[in-house]
């Protein structure tokens, strides 16, 4: 399957797909179909409580995250090419949203749904595994470090 350059380019820059052989990358776009999705300012990537299915990687454009904070209830999010957020619709499929992420101006994202992760080769979803949980760990651990300096 022939995946455009650009989509290339993002796959390879996002820690998501960090190793991926480009035969592993094309397994990827057959299986996982990521397609592309265009914000402009104030729409919603996802909301509280909305059941997590998918992710989305940052192609351009910045979010804010609107979480249940009455000190700081908006966080502007610092992302870059390849970045993801919602890695939870990959990492626990079903489970709802804890916050609600919005486009501050006009974003680019790929979308990915967690179906089709099962028909991958077997490496190929070790692989996405171990980096889904680097990911997780690293949301994790920036979370505790901002919590204890608020």
């Amino acid at each position: 399957m022939c995946m455009s350059d650009n989509l290339a380019k993002v796959l390879k820059k996002s820690k998501l797909f960090a190793g991926f052989s480009q035969k592993q990358l094309e397994e990827v776009v057959a299986h996982l179909q990521p397609r592309p999705v265009i914000l402009k300012s104030g729409d919603r990537v996802y909301k509280r409580g909305d059941p997590s299915d998918r992710c989305w990687l940052i192609q351009s454009g910045h979010l804010t995250v609107k979480r249940a904070s009455l000190r700081t209830p908006f966080r502007k999010m610092v992302y870059h090419e390849g970045s993801v957020t919602g890695i939870q619709g990959l990492a626990d499929p079903g489970s709802p949203r804890a916050v609600t992420m919005i486009a501050e101006d006009k974003v680019e994202l790929i979308e990915i749904t967690h179906d089709g992760i099962a028909r991958m080769d077997k490496a190929t979803q070790i692989l996405l595994w171990q980096n889904i949980s680097r990911l997780m760990l690293r949301k994790l651990s920036a979370c505790l470090s901002r919590e204890s300096l608020d």
